[in-house]
């Protein structure tokens, strides 16, 4: 039976009394393997009938309360022996830390698990990534370091907090970069104001305001000055300032806008007023956190050696100090990873990447993210609206391109779409209008869920430009004032008379249409004209309840919770909506815009985040692409975390393992083109299934190669113990056309198990050079659970023409092929036909009926084709492709290398043969035989750490004597 809403918040206090009880009796703490027992034992006591529904939503919202953690953080760092230096209870005054605590608990819904998980855990974590402020040292230093949160969930009281350790640790500087607009930068600057400083200025309509706020409440004395206010940046006159840093005894914040105008102000302030002559420095220790780090911060300039103006004044600032700290802040890190951490400017600066360590905070239980909501089989699937009935023209058109010079003025007027030109004047689309009806509704739900005193928003992001942005505005404002006027007027107190109404009929409609999942409220007293006209309009001030604001970088208009903490608003805007901003109580979005990489689509989703008692209201209203770009983006971002964890596993650094982006969606990019200077694609195979893959690019790093000659060495060693079948490769008819006796046939063992090549093919040392045989990808596709006939393998070690055998005890009669090799964009290319492979090593373990049957079907596919096949070759794909039944095999090759016949373009390839010391190249192919669809290939991109360490493997730096 479907509770009702008192039943539901009745038992809703039954449960978080006894947790609290359990609490207090006997130290429970909610995690995720007890809270749902918790709640049943709970049910069960208050003798209530709940359906599974129900449970649902008394679990999220339990879940949300307790802050349970399903996602832990994971950090990597570029050096796991370093000694930690910072601990909680070696601290000497934890003045600024206390307060926090104390103003978290009181004053914010944050839970006390999760402020002790960030007190004992995470910000100790990060502190010990810093250095130590106390330390001494001789010269600078810098470090840089990535903290990738999620969108909305809660990044800022982490960095607030992490100031306030860093601050009690003895950091006497702390630099805040806060967005690009204003109106974000004086939101974080009020956050910071009630979080540190305990002071604040701020603009009321159009007086000046000051006095205490948030920590400052305690009375105690300030210890922190800003030299920032939510009135004032650190502009024209701010430079001027006739002070210092060392005479202030406190904590000196800067709250600035990543604007080069203004950073340059600051970094002219601080080297004219603050430079030690002596050290040419500034000897205070400082802490600089760049909140949404991958925007106006990552280096765009083509020519590495003049970096854009935005990042070069960031890193000037930092190389000021004696000791300073670079943490970028993002949720959306994909443009950081990209950054070259190799690429050096004129002045020897390094850039921004996060050399010293990347962090991901954990993601609670009760985050709705991208991949809760654009997922089909995830529980907020249903909470999506597809935009249908906006006019798109095909881009790629004739028609279009006319139309885009020729005929602006009807565009200008048409119906809207997403590419329109700033003077847009048209018809917007009438799902709009839906959408708003809809947040109507959703309003007047929460009125009757007791919510009234809470602030709720829609957000409307359809356009960049601030002209349509005025005219999207105009257009909505029409149809709230229709909306009250209907309900004013022509709505009877009296429900059952309404019945009529064209707008009593068009609301039932969206009743039905979007709400079917609402049960503890029902539609009839939705559709009463208190509650409606009450949603919307303030009857006794006789002026609308819900504003509409437009909020962009030129608006004096902004959203001001502080002034009104129940606001209703409707919010319009492009970037100002897109980045950092927080829209409380987001009920709807409606989002139409053409942006198509990961790191601005994840920023405009503003409805990511946590919504407690509203989760089955609110909505999102976008285009179909757009949604599949968001569950890209979801997958990508998993992708991108998992990696992390592996890395961390492994002790690998940020620079020693470059993080791949999953991209395999033609349309989407990872992130803007002038951030992806230093990609690289990656091909790897979706499925393997009648293809052969060969790795004909080796490693310049011969310890590699020495370690793969160990692995077949105890591989073949294996083989022999296990008794497996060992014999000829090659059946009598074709007798290895290359080879001339017995003594040089391949041999090869069968029927071995997929547990042994999996282990074999884990421990191997291959270049992704080689892109299809990716080797993690070989093993994924190998042991996923639908994928069949690859229990048994042959395993075959193939002979050629060289003049020295196999060194391996049992393969000594194998004669070694020979191949020449070269130098190609820095590895090892075994032949100049970039393939090891010729056509013999299809017919490898096959009979000749097997061999015959191959060749048939696929003289039958190219006639059925039309293809001419007189004289043509078998391809060595057909033996796989057309057998289906064949067992998968492994091929095995000790290469005996042959000098490259232009030796001044090869000086690295002598080398390398130099390294092997007379020892075999090792070299790898895989066939799958042909059970289902032939394999396809998804793409990934890599930053050039990855491209460097795993694809191209960079030769050894060249000595002076040898340039």
């Amino acid at each position: 039976m479907k509770l009702t809403n008192e039943a539901y918040n009745k038992i809703l206090l039954i449960i978080s009394a006894r947790l609290e009880l359990m609490k207090e009796l006997s130290g429970f703490v909610p995690s995720l393997e007890n809270i749902k027992p918790a709640i049943e034992d709970a049910i069960a006591f208050s003798g209530i009938d709940c359906d599974e529904e129900d449970k649902n939503k008394l679990l999220e919202e339990i879940e949300y309360r307790e802050k349970i953690t399903h996602v832990l953080g994971n950090i990597i760092y570029d050096d796991y022996e370093q000694k930690k230096w910072y601990f909680n209870d070696k601290v000497d005054d934890s003045y600024f830390w206390e307060r926090y605590y104390r103003y978290l608990k009181e004053h914010t819904s944050i839970d006390d698990k999760s402020i002790n998980l960030l007190h004992e855990k995470t910000l100790p974590d990060i502190m010990n990534c810093l250095y130590n402020p106390k330390e001494e040292f001789e010269g600078k230093r810098l470090k840089r370091g990535l903290i990738i949160g999620d969108v909305q969930s809660g990044k800022t009281a982490t960095y607030s907090g992490l100031i306030c350790k860093a601050a009690d640790a003895g950091y006497k500087v702390v630099i805040l970069l806060a967005g690009i607009t204003e109106s974000l930068r004086q939101q974080t600057q009020e956050r910071i104001d009630e979080s540190v400083v305990g002071y604040t200025i701020r603009k009321v309509e159009k007086h000046i305001r000051e006095g205490k706020v948030g920590v400052g409440k305690d009375n105690k004395q300030r210890r922190a000055t800003s030299f920032t206010t939510c009135v004032k940046d650190f502009v024209k006159g701010s430079n001027l300032i006739s002070t210092t840093l060392s005479e202030h005894n406190s904590l000196v914040l800067f709250v600035v806008k990543k604007n080069v105008s203004v950073l340059t102000k600051l970094h002219d302030w601080l080297k004219n007023q603050n430079m030690d002559v002596r050290t040419n420095s500034i000897n205070h220790p400082m802490l600089l956190i760049d909140d949404e780090a991958d925007n106006a911060s990552v280096n765009t300039k083509k020519d590495n050696t003049d970096p854009t103006k935005t990042n070069a004044i960031i890193r000037k600032i930092c190389n000021l100090f004696q000791t300073a700290n670079y943490i970028g802040f993002t949720a959306t890190p994909f443009a950081n990873v990209f950054i070259d951490p190799d690429s050096v400017d004129s002045m020897k600066n390094a850039d921004l990447f996060p050399e010293h360590f990347i962090y991901t905070l954990p993601t609670p239980s009760s985050y709705i993210g991208a991949d809760k909501i654009f997922n089909e089989d995830k529980e907020y699937y249903r909470n999506l609206r597809f935009i249908t009935d906006v006019e798109e023209p095909d881009y790629t058109s004739d028609e279009y391109r006319t139309d885009l010079h020729e005929n602006i003025e009807e565009l200008n007027s048409g119906t809207f779409y997403s590419r329109h030109k700033k003077e847009w004047n048209g018809v917007l689309p009438n799902s709009l209008k839906e959408s708003i009806y809809c947040y109507y509704l959703a309003n007047v739900i929460r009125d009757l869920r007791g919510h009234a005193s809470k602030p709720r928003s829609m957000l409307v992001n359809m356009s960049r430009f601030i002209r349509v942005q005025q005219v999207i505005k105009e257009h909505i404002e029409e149809i709230q004032n229709n909306f009250i006027q209907i309900l004013k007027y022509n709505f009877d107190e009296d429900t059952s008379k309404n019945a009529h109404l064209s707008l009593y009929k068009e609301l039932k409609r969206l009743w039905k249409k979007h709400f079917d999942n609402i049960t503890d409220i029902c539609f009839i007293d939705v559709i009463k004209k208190k509650n409606l006209l009450g949603a919307v309009f303030d009857i006794e001030a006789d002026v609308p309840k819900m504003e509409i604001i437009v909020v962009n970088g030129s608006s004096a208009s902004k959203l001001d919770y502080k002034s009104n903490s129940s606001l209703r608003v409707i919010a319009i805007g492009g970037l100002a909506l897109s980045r950092g901003l927080t829209l409380e109580g987001l009920l709807v979005s409606y989002f139409y815009r053409n942006t198509a990489t990961f790191d601005v689509l994840m920023q405009m989703g503003r409805w990511f985040g946590y919504r407690p008692g509203y989760a089955d209201l609110f909505q999102i209203w976008t285009s179909q692409a757009s949604a599949t770009w968001y569950r890209e983006i979801a997958t990508a971002t998993t992708e991108l975390k998992a990696d992390i964890k592996k890395m961390f596993e492994q002790h690998l650094t940020p620079k020693d393992f470059g993080i791949k982006v999953r991209d395999y969606c033609d349309e989407l990019q990872i992130t803007a083109n002038n951030k992806m200077r230093t990609a690289y694609e990656l091909l790897m195979m979706e499925s393997y299934y009648g293809n052969i893959c060969d790795t004909p690019y080796l490693s310049v790093k011969v310890e590699h190669n020495e370690e793969n000659w160990n692995q077949v060495k105890c591989f073949t060693a294996h083989l022999f113990e296990n008794d497996y079948k060992f014999g000829f490769a090659n059946v009598d008819k074709y007798k290895d056309e290359d080879v001339c006796s017995d003594i040089d046939k391949s041999r090869y063992f069968s029927d071995v198990s997929k547990e042994l090549v999996v282990d074999f093919l884990s421990n191997i040392k291959c270049s992704l050079a080689n892109m299809k045989f990716n080797r993690q990808n070989l093993i994924d596709f190998i042991c996923d659970k639908e994928t069949e006939g690859v229990d048994k393998w042959d395993i075959v070690f193939e002979g050629g023409d060289g003049q020295t055998f196999y060194d391996i005890p049992g393969l000594e009669m194998i004669r070694c092929p020979k191949r020449q090799i070269e130098e190609h964009d820095h590895v090892i290319q075994i032949s100049s036909r970039r393939r090891i492979l010729g056509l013999r090593e299809g017919k490898f373990c096959l009979s000749q009926d097997e061999i015959d049957l191959a060749e048939k079907r696929c003289r039958e596919v190219w006639a059925r084709e039309g293809s001419e096949f007189e004289g043509r070759h078998i391809p060595i794909k057909a033996y796989f492709e057309h057998l289906p039944h064949r067992k998968p095999v492994l091929i095995i090759m000790l290469i005996e290398p042959v000098e490259p016949e232009n030796i001044e373009a090869n000086k690295n390839a002598l080398k390398f043969i130099e390294k092997l010391n007379g020892n075999k190249m090792i070299a790898f192919a895989i066939g799958f035989p042909g059970l289902k669809e032939t394999g396809k290939t998804k793409k990934y991109k890599v930053n050039k750490t990855y491209y460097q360490l795993n694809m191209l493997d960079e030769p050894d730096e060249i000595e002076e004597d040898e340039e």
